[in-house]
């Protein structure tokens, strides 16, 4: 009984689909990368690891919260453990604030400046599941959540407000989000569309795949820029070229307009976050080391 409770408490956190927190994760490492200088092993990478997971796991419990009603009219969702009444409300209630405690336990060691952030952070997470009812582009909604940890990753190190290079990895990670979002939106248009859900999915229509090869074009011509903004050498283009490689892969997989395709683009753009971080954490070890 107790470990089928923690196995269904884990997939309500989809602790089982780690690709959500590896997304989460780069955009903050980038900006960290980047301060630091390719010197990672230090308190506030680790802040900031910790943060990562909490975040995206009191993430999908509101959003099962609040979604209980629509997620179980959707097959890709109607089996979530709060959907399929596996778990009842007053389990997600204390798991979300035994999340939110720890998570919360974090700003303590963090400054004013970055403390700021976080509440408007908070605010976007626990708001964004609602969007999907009345905003007609969620997914710019959610590209701000995640875009903010670029900011916050900015003046955690320096006590200082975002510089220029911070808001071009502010902008790169809002476009990224709202593109790859579209994608998995596209695997539960046709559920969405009977409910009455929006997504950018069914905003951008008929136009939805050239939409989101634009968008993929905007989001590496922001880091073609970084990389001469910030003098960066050929090892920064060799795997942002490898990251753009995989970008082309995902629309042809796109494509086909298969919904496990789709789902499969989406999460292939967790090797388009590392590759990118190769790219920055390369210029400081070849600096270091070569």
């Amino acid at each position: 009984m107790f470990k089928n409770k923690v196995f269904l408490y884990a997939k309500l956190m989809r602790l089982d689909k780690p690709v959500g927190i590896l997304l989460l994760l780069w955009p903050p490492f980038w900006v960290i990368t980047l301060i630091s200088e390719g010197l990672l092993l230090h308190f506030i990478s680790i802040i900031f690891l910790i943060g990562v997971i909490t975040t995206r796991s009191i993430g999908c419990v509101i959003n099962d919260f609040f979604d209980k009603d629509y997620d179980f009219k959707v097959s890709r969702t109607k089996e979530r453990p709060f959907a399929a009444n596996l778990i009842s409300k007053q389990e997600v209630i204390f798991i979300f604030l035994v999340l939110s405690a720890l998570n919360l336990s974090l700003l303590y060691f963090l400054n004013t400046k970055t403390i700021l952030l976080a509440v408007i952070a908070i605010f976007l997470i626990i708001t964004y599941p609602l969007t999907k009812r009345f905003f007609i582009a969620p997914q710019f909604f959610l590209g701000l959540t995640f875009a903010i940890s670029t900011l916050m990753a900015h003046t955690a190190l320096t006590n200082k407000y975002p510089d220029i290079a911070t808001w071009l990895f502010f902008s790169a990670t809002l476009v990224w989000v709202l593109m790859f979002d579209t994608i998995y939106a596209l695997a539960d248009i046709k559920d969405d569309l009977k409910i009455g859900i929006n997504s950018t999915a069914i905003l951008f229509g008929e136009k939805v795949f050239r939409a989101i090869a634009f968008l993929q074009f905007i989001f590496y011509l922001i880091f073609i820029y970084i990389g001469v903004y910030l003098e960066f050498t050929y090892i920064f283009y060799f795997f942002l070229i490898l990251a753009a490689a995989v970008g082309v892969y995902n629309q042809i997989l796109i494509s086909e307009r298969k919904p496990e395709l789709f789902i499969r683009a989406f999460k292939n753009n967790q090797y388009v976050g590392f590759l990118i971080f190769l790219g920055i954490y390369g210029e400081y070890f070849y600096e270091y080391y070569a």
